[in-house]
């Protein structure tokens, strides 16, 4: 059970320290709000690993009601990260309104993007089979992660097509939206999880 939770956080960490080098570096090339915001949003998963890692540690090292409420602790913390991702999305998204900056897409960035939906789909599947084998809030809460991490890397492409076809005040709309849907879901885990900080 150790051994798949512990596999989990890092493998978090490595492959979002990986997706935020590969965005980090097209956000810059690219001028792009959104690819900009999706590697932040990698930024913040990587410190989502740490702390299921430490999650785990302190878990495992304390009694059975003290596991559950170090789990719960360590997800109301991820879930904490994730929303002030969504809220930087948000931020962002009102800074690019303000101040329009010229975007330039090639084929090697939007290749380069793409390739990352397909990595965190394969992550976000692996760390579902690790939570079905070692059932955790923790692990549940990554996996959730990766998922909408997918959707929001997906929206990034979008992005990139409106905003290279429409205009470049397209790129602060998709940053809202990006923004919105993470900051909303987190709230939503945080007060689950806020929940039963309390009552237990």
């Amino acid at each position: 059970m150790k051994r798949y939770n512990y596999t989990a956080a890092f493998l978090v960490i490595g492959v979002n320290l990986a997706l935020f080098a590969v965005k980090l570096y097209v956000s810059l090339a690219s001028f792009s709000l959104t690819v900009y915001c999706d590697a932040v949003n990698n930024f913040f998963d990587i410190f989502s690993g740490i702390i299921a890692f430490l999650g785990f540690y302190l878990g495992y090292r304390s009694l059975a009601v003290n596991k559950e409420r170090a789990q719960s602790l360590a997800t109301f913390i991820i879930s904490v990260f994730i929303m002030l991702g969504g809220v930087f999305f948000i931020y962002r998204g009102l800074d690019r309104l303000m101040y329009p900056v010229k975007t330039s897409y090639t084929n090697k960035y939007v290749t380069l993007i793409a390739a990352t939906v397909l990595v965190k789909i394969v992550l976000g599947a692996v760390l579902l089979v690790f939570n079905k084998k070692a059932p955790s809030g923790i692990t549940r809460a990554l996996a959730t992660d990766s998922i909408l991490d997918c959707g929001v890397t997906a929206f990034t492409l979008i992005s990139i097509f409106v905003v290279s076809k429409i205009n470049i005040a397209a790129d602060a709309y998709f940053a809202f939206l990006c923004g919105g849907a993470i900051t909303v879901s987190a709230v939503k885990n945080i007060v689950k999880e806020t929940k039963f900080l309390i009552t237990e």
